[in-house]
């Protein structure tokens, strides 16, 4: 039975074209607020860091 589901989802059209599918405003922007986030994120994460009281593993002082 799980054959016949198989084969005919491998034979099946795709849902959607190469026309249909575009890159657009809302992704771009989408990608440039995670990376402004992570730039802040980043920026904490080192002032943090400085303030720490033992040093990291291997890190001398």
């Amino acid at each position: 039975m799980n054959v016949y589901a198989i084969a005919s989802f491998v034979t099946a059209e795709p849902a959607f074209s190469k026309e249909d599918v575009k890159p657009g405003w809302v992704a771009l922007g989408i990608v440039a607020a995670l990376c402004v986030a992570t730039y802040f994120l980043a920026r904490s994460f080192l002032k943090h860091s400085k303030k720490a009281q033992q040093p990291w593993e291997g890190e001398e002082r």
